[in-house]
């Protein structure tokens, strides 16, 4: 199922993972850490959830100091918020790892997950961009709460 999300969210919006992937190269080419920023980030406009109806999506794109050679990690948070009176149940959760492989393209050849946590309206998804020459492993995301038991079967 994630194959087919993957490709059809880049079918439908191509040209937008395009802009949102070029403003994230740019977050890169700042100077984050070390005297300079302390971290930059760029969000692509809300979208419907493709697999579950009542379910909107929304991204964040964001680099931070992470590596011992200076280069700035590159992260991107996928957000799944619930129209009021929808059952978390019955959402397709995991459309959040398939919009995260959709924006991995160019540089990033992956899109590695690192953590989900439960936001006021859904569930926040984090995940790590790598890149084909990427040797460091990418640490857990650090403010991972335990899921509830209403999102513990989820994915």
């Amino acid at each position: 199922m994630i194959t087919a999300l993957v490709h059809r969210i880049r079918t439908q919006c191509g040209a937008e993972l395009h802009a949102f992937r070029s403003q994230v190269q740019a977050l890169v080419s700042q100077d984050i850490g070390s005297g300079g920023l302390d971290a930059a980030a760029t969000t692509m406009a809300r979208r419907p959830c493709l697999a579950t109806p009542g379910v909107s999506v929304d991204i964040v794109g964001f680099t931070c100091p992470h590596y011992a050679d200076g280069a700035p990690a590159v992260r991107v948070a996928v957000s799944m918020s619930l129209q009021p009176g929808r059952m978390a149940s019955a959402v397709h959760w995991e459309e959040a790892h398939a919009w995260a492989g959709a924006v991995a393209g160019g540089e990033w050849v992956a899109a590695e997950y690192v953590g989900s946590q439960e936001s006021q309206d859904g569930m926040v998804f984090h995940y790590a961009l790598k890149n084909a020459e990427d040797p460091y492993a990418v640490p857990e995301y650090s403010a991972v709460p335990e899921y509830s038991a209403d999102y513990s079967t989820a994915l």
